[in-house]
C-alpha cells in the first residue's frame, strides 16, 4: 500500500486540533468495520521527514501516540511538562488529555508513528508500570517501528493488519518496561534528585545545592537525571513550578505577583516572560481564557442547584 500526503489542511469542526507544516509527513489511514468491536483498531502509520516547521496540538487526545524518533531532534508538551526527545527516543502520548509535539528548529526530527485506538493497552501500560511515562530514552526498538511500516504498506484495512499490529505494539510496551526497569534500578541518583526536586516546588532550588547535599557531581546528576527522565533537572523544576500556576491561576483569587512569590521566582517579570515561553501567552492571558471557558463548559445555575449546590 503506497503511503500518501495530506492533500490538504482540513479544518477542524470541533477546533480540537492545529498543527504546522505537514508537507515531510506520509502516513496510510486505516479504514474497518464499524461493527467489529477490535482489541486494537489502527488510525493511521506514517513518517514524518525532517521539517522545523512541524508541530501537532491537540486540546484533547482521542486515540493513542506512539512515536519513535530515528534521528534529530523535538518537544513533547504535557500536562506532566515539556520534555524534549532525541535519537532512538520513544514518546508516548494516552487518550484523554492535551499534548503538543514538535520538531526542534536547528535539528528537525525524523520520526515513525502510529495513532491507535485501544482499552486493551491501557490496562497493560499500568500492569507494567509505564502509564505515567511520557518519553523513553534510548528505547532501542527501531526494528520494530520498522515492522509497523511495513505491516501497514501491506494493507490499508484494520480488519487485515490489526493482529500483526498488535503483536508488535505488545513487543514495543514490553522493550519500554524493559529498558525503563532497569533504568529505574541503576538510576538510584535520578530518583533522589527527583525526590528533592518534587519538595522543592514553593522554594528556591539550585542543582548546586542539590549536588553539595547529596555529595555527587553535577554532571552526574545531569547525566543521571536526563537519561533516566529524558530531560533535565532544571528544566524539570520550572515545568512543575508552571504547572503549578497553571492551577493557581484558573482556581484561585491570587494575584499573579503573589503566585510568583509563592513559587519562589526572582521576580515577577521573570515569572511572566517563563510562562509566556512555556505556554505561549502570558499569565494574565490564560487566567482570563482559561476562566472563560470554565465558564462557558460549566451548567447554568438552575441545574447547580438542582445538583445540590449550594446557592453563593
Amino acid at each position: 500500500m503506497k503511503m500518501s500526503h495530506y492533500s490538504g489542511k482540513q479544518t477542524d469542526p470541533k477546533r480540537n486540533i492545529s498543527y504546522g507544516s505537514t508537507d515531510q509527513e506520509l502516513f496510510i489511514p486505516f479504514t474497518y468495520d464499524p461493527m467489529r468491536k477490535y482489541p486494537v483498531r489502527v488510525e493511521m502509520i506514517g513518517i514524518t521527514y525532517p521539517d522545523k516547521n512541524y508541530f501537532i496540538e491537540r486540546k484533547h487526545g482521542d486515540y493513542f501516540v506512539l512515536e519513535y524518533v530515528v534521528s534529530g531532534k523535538g518537544y513533547v508538551e504535557t500536562e506532566e511538562g515539556r520534555f524534549d526527545v532525541e535519537e532512538d527516543g520513544v514518546y508516548l502520548l494516552q487518550p484523554g488529555k492535551p499534548h503538543c509535539y514538535g520538531a526542534d528548529k536547528h535539528e528537525p526530527y525524523e520520526k515513525i508513528w502510529i495513532n491507535f485506538f485501544s482499552d486493551v493497552f491501557t490496562d497493560v501500560l499500568a500492569a507494567y508500570g509505564i502509564s505515567g511515562t511520557v518519553v523513553f530514552p534510548n528505547a532501542g526498538c527501531r526494528k520494530l517501528f520498522e515492522r509497523l511500516l511495513a505491516i501497514a504498506e501491506r494493507s490499508d484495512r484494520n480488519d487485515d493488519i490489526y493482529l500483526d499490529v498488535s503483536g508488535v505494539l505488545f513487543e514495543i510496551m514490553l522493550c519500554l518496561a524493559r529498558n525503563t526497569a532497569t533504568k529505574r534500578t541503576a538510576s538510584t541518583v535520578a530518583n533522589l534528585v527527583r525526590e528533592t526536586l518534587d519538595a522543592c516546588i514553593y522554594r528556591k532550588v539550585s542543582i548546586d545545592k542539590i549536588s553539595e547535599q547529596l555529595n555527587i557531581s553535577k554532571s552526574q546528576i545531569t547525566r543521571e537525571f536526563h537519561r533516566a527522565y529524558g530531560v533535565a533537572p532544571y528544566q524539570y523544576i520550572l515545568d512543575k513550578k508552571i504547572q503549578v500556576a497553571k492551577r493557581l491561576l484558573v482556581s484561585s483569587g491570587m494575584r499573579i505577583t503573589q503566585i510568583s512569590a509563592l513559587l519562589s521566582f526572582s521576580d515577577t517579570y521573570y515569572f511572566s516572560n517563563l510562562f509566556k515561553q512555556k505556554t505561549g501567552m502570558s499569565p494574565l492571558k490564560y487566567r482570563t481564557l482559561h476562566r472563560k471557558n470554565d465558564e462557558a463548559s460549566s451548567p447554568p445555575q438552575a441545574e447547580r442547584l438542582s445538583q445540590g449546590e449550594e446557592k453563593e
